[in-house]
């Protein structure tokens, strides 16, 4: 078999593995899909060389974290490296592949339509949960908890409406397939009772529209049925309305809010204890439990469900700050390219970056303690959106 044809070949197996991780990134797996493409990818490296040109700056404020972020684990006595190579260093395996692997738009359009099938078809599962099981209170359907699915909503669905919504090449079939998934993640969503997905969509899906319709009664319509139909799914769920009405709630019987400004306070406190290099990764839990857990705390939590405040609290203002860095890095340049070139893909980056980031208010969803997959998933997207905006350049020659 010549050298063409072995690296063809390895390149349907990694993408075989891209096609199943896309349409089961939302349950376990007895094998880790993005690490079994990574490990082709490496493979092939024994018949072709890549040659890489970079235009940005995305790959390097991402170095910085990660050299930030390990700093903790070297001056904390009992941090623990297994557990920042599994919480940080692996995730990396998903941008990495775009050295290994064309991410091109037709291959990207394919593994989009099957997250957008698996929505689709989870959307429908929760809502039958909901009214025939009469499951009330965190329906998940066949997700693996319902924080995954929360990550996922927000990563994945503002990529689809825009992709549903943007005016672009894509065939007008796919866009009615990715509007019928937003639509009918619209009930499945609110039925879920995630509060901060309510409020992250809420924020990002009207810019969506606003940047991707040029007729702004069309935009003030579509606004319109979006909110209406939120709220006639809402009068199906009660539980969904109290959750809806205790969103700014700061009182003791309103324990999940109440819960989170315990826990940030307490993360502070850590913070401010061991400001320059934290307690170290893997040593969050402990110190909770033994020094800062508050007496009027009801949970044993092993992160403060806010992504810079696990960040100071574990790698100190240096970790932390390599985290504000990087996503201010992020931020500044898609807007920047958007401003530039009114594209659909940098807009769909943006999107997701933003309900992403809205998503770390609330929860630890960025190297954060049992919800690495978002981080995987994150890489992923951040990955394709550097391949498919030129920002990263492969062409690859036989070694």
């Amino acid at each position: 078999m010549s050298k063409g044809k072995i690296v063809e070949v390895i390149d349907k197996m990694i993408f075989a593995c891209l096609v199943l991780y896309a349409l089961t990134f939302l349950v376990s797996t007895p094998i880790n899909l993005l690490v079994t493409a990574f490990v082709l990818g490496l493979i092939k490296l024994f018949w072709v060389r890549p040659k890489v040109e970079i235009r940005s700056k995305h790959l390097y404020f991402l170095g910085i974290f990660m050299i930030c972020t390990v700093l903790s684990v070297f001056f904390n006595e009992g941090a623990s490296f297994s557990e920042y190579r599994s919480y940080y260093i692996s995730p990396l395996v998903a941008i990495l592949l775009i050295f290994l692997f064309e991410f091109t738009k037709k291959r990207v359009l394919i593994l989009i339509s099957a997250a957008s099938l698996v929505f689709f078809i989870n959307a429908i599962y929760v809502i039958y949960q909901f009214f025939v099981e009469g499951n009330a209170g965190r329906p998940a359907g066949f997700a693996d908890g319902y924080m995954l699915l929360c990550g996922m909503n927000l990563l994945i669905l503002p990529i689809i409406f825009t992709l549903a919504l943007y005016p672009s090449n894509i065939p007008n079939y796919l866009r009615v397939f990715f509007f019928i998934t937003v639509f009918i993640n619209i009930p499945a969503i609110i039925f879920e009772n995630t509060r901060i997905v309510w409020i992250a969509l809420a924020v990002v899906y009207p810019l969506i529209m606003l940047f991707s319709i040029k007729d702004k009664k069309k935009i003030v319509l579509g606004l319109i049925l979006l909110v209406s139909f939120s709220f006639a799914y809402f009068q199906f769920s009660p539980t969904s309305i109290q959750r809806f009405e205790m969103i700014s709630s700061t009182e003791y019987k309103d324990q999940p809010n109440y819960e989170r400004m315990l826990m940030w306070q307490s993360a502070y406190n850590m913070f401010i204890d061991h400001p320059v290099f934290g307690v170290g990764v893997g040593n969050y839990h402990e110190e909770y439990i033994n020094n800062y857990r508050s007496p009027l705390s009801r949970e044993d939590t092993w992160h403060p469900h806010n992504v810079l405040l696990a960040m100071l609290a574990q790698t100190g203002i240096i970790g932390g700050l390599g985290y504000i860095v990087l996503f201010i890095y992020m931020f500044y340049k898609v807007i920047i390219d958007y401003k530039n070139t009114s594209n659909y893909i940098t807009l769909a980056f943006l999107a997701s970056l933003t309900a992403f980031f809205i998503n770390g208010l609330t929860d630890t969803n960025f190297v954060g303690h049992n919800l690495k997959e978002l981080t995987y998933m994150f890489y992923l997207i951040m990955g394709n959106y550097l391949t498919l905006s030129n920002y990263l350049t492969i062409e690859y020659k036989k070694s």
